[in-house]
């Protein structure tokens, strides 16, 4: 609703000149931040219209909800026609395709609290990778408590390089002048309430509405359509009061009706009647039958199967198997417990049973299933922790079992598993090791696997993680 407002609001044009500025600077990663009808997504097309950086482009984090969709999205905007690999991360792919276009580009995140935390990283990994000459300037939207938990899950050189800038409310001029254009006039102890042109919008919505449907009826296609509707209404109810066709008309005599039997059947001229015993009175006058009892046919004693050769444009290749009726009287005749074979073949000793799998061999899966418990550490160790210290969260998912595994395989300890709640859905998170600073955590990635480091593993303050877990 806030994109049909249009206006140069000083309160806006301040901010669109701050926004300006800010990407002649180093400072490319700029969280701007506002309630919902602030007319952050307006101002955002509005920055990417006056700014002159290359390639601008803005994207829905709420339908990029996987990080590959989120690289083919970005990637195939900068670099049109290129090839590369969605599987590979965003900095390795921005680092090989730079090299042949060398620009410094623009990039909006709308709906930033949809953004995952892979996303975030990548963006965060982007932004401390590349060169300040050639790397993009970063705008992500959201609301003021989704930057207060960005903030909180990056370390304190990111803290300080990122900036967040507030969409400023609207000053009494603006208010003036949105009214104005809107040409509305708000209740006087309402009017103070609007701080943004979303806000204003949702208040004239109910008399909008109202407006239209006042229009839509003064419309004369519309005024002629409803005049017919009521003539024809009143003409259905005229002809329903004053009645239809004599009803007498159309009744039909007993005699009438049995006029229409066929000629087999002779007419007396009486009604079928039904006994005291509910048995059809199958009798005329002169004692005759009128009605026969239906014959029963004698069942054969055994079922007949009858082959025929129809032929379908399906199955007018397949062979046909044609099963005789001494073949089938034979079949039924054997024990039960015999079984019923294609083709009479000499009957095959039976092959041995295997022996029974022995508990034993369920030990090895039960020592991993320990292992992996000895390694893990429990939620409530994790709740005590110090906040200023640091782990590194390795990776997420809704299958525990397949996490507490990665921790028996790689033996890692410490590690935890936690839950969590993602959208309203229930979460596990892998974190491993007590560092004391970020750039500690950092330094140890290097000693993990191999498969661990493809996940892209962050630091992540124990303060974080205890806020996130789930009691």
């Amino acid at each position: 609703m806030t994109d049909t407002v249009s206006l140069p609001f000083s309160s806006q044009q301040q901010l669109l000149a701050r926004l300006r500025h800010l990407s002649r600077l180093e400072t490319d990663f700029i969280l701007l931040t506002g309630p919902e009808g602030a007319g952050k997504t307006h101002l955002a097309n509005l920055f990417i219209e006056q700014a002159s950086l290359s390639y601008p482009v803005i994207l829905d984090a709420k339908t990029l909800d996987s990080h590959i969709r989120f690289r083919e999205a970005l990637l195939s905007h900068w670099f049109p026609g290129a090839i590369f690999d969605a599987q590979d991360s965003l900095v390795d792919s921005m680092t090989r395709l730079l090299a042949q276009s060398l620009h410094k580009r623009l990039l909006v995140v709308d709906n930033g609290a949809w953004l995952t935390d892979i996303q975030l990283q990548e963006l965060v990994q982007l932004y401390g990778t590349l060169p300040a000459a050639v790397r993009p300037f970063m705008l992500l939207l959201g609301t003021a408590e989704w930057a207060a938990q960005v903030r909180q899950q990056l370390d304190e050189v990111m803290q300080s390089q990122m900036l967040e800038v507030e969409v400023p409310p609207l000053t009494a001029d603006d208010q003036q002048q949105l009214w104005q254009a809107l040409k509305f006039q708000p209740p006087q102890d309402a009017a103070q309430d609007i701080h943004y042109p979303g806000q204003a919008i949702a208040m004239m919505e109910p008399q909008m509405n109202i407006q239209d449907y006042r229009q839509l009826l003064e419309q004369k296609s519309v005024k002629a359509l409803l005049t017919v509707l009521i003539v024809v209404l009143l003409l259905i109810v005229i002809v329903s009061l004053t009645g239809g066709p004599d009803k007498s008309e159309l009744a039909q005599s007993p005699q009438d009706d049995l006029s229409a039997l066929p000629s087999g059947i002779p007419n007396s001229g009486q009604p079928l009647t039904a006994d005291a015993n509910n048995t059809l009175n199958n009798t005329n006058a002169n004692g005759e039958a009128v009605v026969q009892p239906w014959a029963n046919p004698t069942l054969p004693e055994s079922p007949t199967i009858a082959a025929s050769d129809t032929e379908t444009p399906d199955d007018s290749d397949k062979e046909r198997v044609v099963i005789e009726d001494e073949v089938v009287n034979q079949l039924m005749q054997r024990e039960p417990s015999a079984p019923v074979t294609a083709q009479t073949a000499p009957a095959k000793p039976a092959a041995p049973q295997a022996p029974a799998v022995q508990p034993a061999a369920q030990a090895p899966a039960a020592s991993q299933n320990a292992a992996a418990k000895a390694n893990l550490g429990s939620v409530a160790s994790l709740q005590q922790k110090s906040g200023q210290r640091y782990t590194l969260q390795l990776m997420a998912g809704r299958n525990k079992s397949v996490l507490e595994a990665l921790v028996s395989q790689h033996k890692l300890n410490p590690a935890w598993v936690y839950p969590r709640t993602i959208d309203g859905q229930p979460w596990f998170v892998l974190v491993q090791g007590d560092y004391v600073s970020a750039k500690h955590a950092r330094d140890a990635i290097n000693g993990l696997a191999s498969e661990l480091q493809a996940a892209k593993p962050w630091p992540k303050p124990f303060g974080q993680v205890q806020k996130e877990i789930v009691r």
